[in-house]
């Protein structure tokens, strides 16, 4: 019944049906694939999941319930657990085209891109698909070897020219060996890979025409850490154009109104209704903010060579360095969770144990990172102040990043508002960073006063750390001697 229910598409009742066969058969193997793979098709990996893994109990052998349970624990973030399924499948079938393909995957969130490749090409010697091409070129990209990830990205396009993974991702490869010209170009068909609908408020795009003496809407898109990066384009948006609107998060709206007094800015969610704009008539032109680099960093040169673009509140600041009440002591801000699952955080976020020795340092620390209160701090034993909620309001956080001596912090919102602060910033790199900060060297065009620290080869953060303990030493002497 089960199966006729899903041949006419009632999948509730189908679902419902197979939950029956479990129930009077808990070893029947049929209904436990059937209900994993209707739990699968409508994204709830946790649930599919729970089946497979009863398949795998009851039947040990079986690669492909291995596979896809795999692919499920996968998409859970579940990363070890699903590495073992993985590499269980391959022993059992070692030509089971999905378990290599799905293991390779799990190898690149695990930060071992090397193995990932090995997997993932036999996959695609087993059975040639986009989707494993784009997998490859992907960790090709986490080894720095972007030559190879383009190519692989061109060969994924060829098998599959709408596959919005490869497309995307090959824009990111480009940006991030700083091939602007081609990089900001790929990147404008960023809607359509990810299946985002552009965000319409009546006007035409503007394509690069003549300003004077016309009104440009900026509006949101992706999260708070690019709008705030990509933000930095506005001031020479701004002399060019009789007036511009900017619509942000409403999270920004407080920052970006001191920042930019010159515009009209408007904070709201992207999901809000677009008709308060026509308060502004006439409007000449829209832009989505991603696509201002375009216009305005076609190559480094471009780049802005002082930062500073946006101002904290100064009655904040005050505030804050009365609240903080520190003399003669340096203060650092510290940050070392970023990112979610999907975002690559298991890679890009520090275990606070591996902060010891940079917490040894004569120095008064103060928690930045978001959601996590006093009780969370138990491996800094008791080195990290703490100011509840204060990562929730971002006009708050930008005055108590102005007050701080430095900020050292993963890849996060943390990283984009100091820079944009114009304030110090240490940012702790995995080996396979984001397109925005580029394949080497300590410093990145988005943030004169950011200094980056990358992993090494090794992919291992104790050196990272290291590294940055000597580094403040080196500050803190040189201060003390006047250098």
């Amino acid at each position: 019944m089960g199966e006729l229910h899903e041949r006419r598409g009632e999948l509730e009742d189908a679902a419902d049906c197979h939950e029956l066969a479990v129930h009077f058969d808990p070893g029947y193997i049929p209904a436990h694939y059937a209900l994993a793979a209707l739990h699968k098709s409508q994204g709830r990996h946790a649930q599919a999941a729970e089946h497979y893994q009863r398949v795998v109990e009851l039947s040990p052998e079986d690669a492909a319930a291995h596979t896809n349970l795999c692919w499920a624990l996968y998409e859970t973030a579940a990363y070890d657990i699903a590495r073992q399924h993985g590499e269980r499948a391959i022993a059992i079938d070692p030509k089971l085209t999905e378990a290599h393909h799905n293991l390779g995957l799990v190898l690149r969130e695990v930060g071992e891109p090397a193995r990932a490749v090995q997997h993932i090409q036999r996959a695609l010697e087993l059975k040639p698909r986009a989707e494993t091409a784009a997998a490859l070129a992907h960790a090709y990209r986490d080894l720095g070897r972007l030559k190879e990830a383009i190519a692989s990205y061109d060969r994924a396009l060829r098998l599959k020219p709408d596959l919005g993974d490869a497309v995307i991702n090959r824009a990111y490869a480009y940006l991030l060996k700083e091939d602007y010209g081609v990089g900001w170009a790929e990147y404008e068909r960023r809607f359509a890979a990810t299946g985002t609908k552009v965000r319409d408020f009546g006007f035409p795009q503007w394509n690069g025409e003549p300003l004077r003496g016309k009104t440009i809407l900026v509006h949101a898109e992706q999260g708070l850490g690019d709008e705030i990066m990509f933000a930095s384009c506005l001031p020479e948006l701004i002399v060019q154009a009789d007036r511009v609107i900017i619509e942000c998060n409403d999270r920004l709206e407080s920052l970006f109104r001191r920042s930019f007094p010159q515009t009209i800015v408007h904070g709201g969610k992207k999901e809000d209704p677009t008709d308060w704009v026509m308060q502004y008539a006439p409007v000449h032109w829209q832009l989505p903010v991603g696509s201002l680099p375009r216009w305005f960093r076609a190559d480094r040169a471009a780049f802005l060579r002082k930062g500073g673009y946006l101002q904290a509140d100064p009655r904040g600041v005050n505030e804050w360095r009365d609240r903080l009440g520190v003399q003669n002591k340096r203060v650092i801000g510290l940050s070392w969770r970023g990112g979610a699952p999907k975002t690559r955080g298991y890679l890009r976020s520090v275990p606070l144990e591996l902060f010891g020795s940079l917490l040894e340092q004569d120095a008064v620390f103060v928690s930045l990172q978001h959601g996590v209160e006093s009780r969370g701090l138990e491996a800094a034993g008791g080195r990290i102040r703490t100011f509840p909620r204060v990562t929730e309001n971002l006009d708050h956080l930008a005055a108590l990043i102005n007050t701080l001596d430095l900020v050292v912090s993963v890849d996060n919102t943390n990283v984009q508002l100091a820079g944009a602060l114009d304030r110090p910033v240490w940012v702790l790199l995995s080996a396979s960073p984001e397109w925005r900060y580029g394949l080497r060297g300590e410093a990145t065009p988005w943030y004169p006063s950011a200094t980056l620290f990358r992993q090494g080869d090794d992919r291992r953060w104790e050196p990272v750390m290291e590294k940055l303990a000597g580094a403040l030493n080196d500050l803190r002497g040189r201060a003390e001697t006047g250098n």
